[in-house]
């Protein structure tokens, strides 16, 4: 016996047909899985479109703000600059300070050393070497000038640059140049 419906399904009635004879039973489930799947896949994708908005979104506004930075940057680059060279001038005033002592003391062992007849008039310094220049009674106080600061342990090598006759002060001017240690 074959039975038979006379109720028209809503479906029918807006369509004209019924859609769920069109597919054969065994085929509704895995075209309905089939379905699901794409709709979550679907969902999945329209979600990271718009994480993928939202990133470029902020990307652009903090790329505005670094480029807004960038004066400011290249400010405190200068300014870290130029505190180094501060610190490094600093440094080198503290050195200076703490070496008071120390040429005050080499320079009056300069002046003890100097022989009698003998006197210096320039003291000038210039990284390892020390020029001095002085004037003499007589040739042979340059000479014996020479050999006292050659003896100095602060400095390596004592050596004569030029001696002069002076006609004013009726005797010789010298210059020597000191290396330090």
């Amino acid at each position: 016996m074959r039975r038979i419906d006379f109720l028209v399904s809503p479906s029918e009635r807006r369509l004209g047909f019924d859609p769920a004879t069109l597919i054969a039973p065994s085929l509704r489930t895995p075209l309905a899985v089939l379905g699901c799947a794409l709709a979550l896949v679907t969902l999945g994708a329209s979600a990271e479109h718009v994480r993928l908005r939202a990133a470029e979104t902020d990307g652009a506004r903090i790329a505005a703000r670094l480029a807004a930075l960038d004066g400011d940057v290249a400010r405190t680059h200068a300014v870290e600059a130029e505190v180094a060279r501060l610190r490094a001038l600093g440094a080198r005033a503290a050195e200076i300070r703490r070496s008071g002592d120390l040429d005050a003391s080499r320079i009056a062992a300069l002046g003890n050393r100097v022989p009698a007849g003998a006197w210096l008039t320039s003291l000038r310094t210039d990284r390892a070497t020390l020029s001095v220049e002085g004037g003499g009674a007589r040739l042979g106080v340059v000479a014996e000038t020479l050999a006292a600061f050659a003896r100095l342990d602060a400095y390596a090598d004592a050596r004569l640059l030029s001696v002069h006759d002076d006609p004013v002060r009726t005797g010789v001017t010298y210059a020597l140049a000191l290396e330090r240690r």
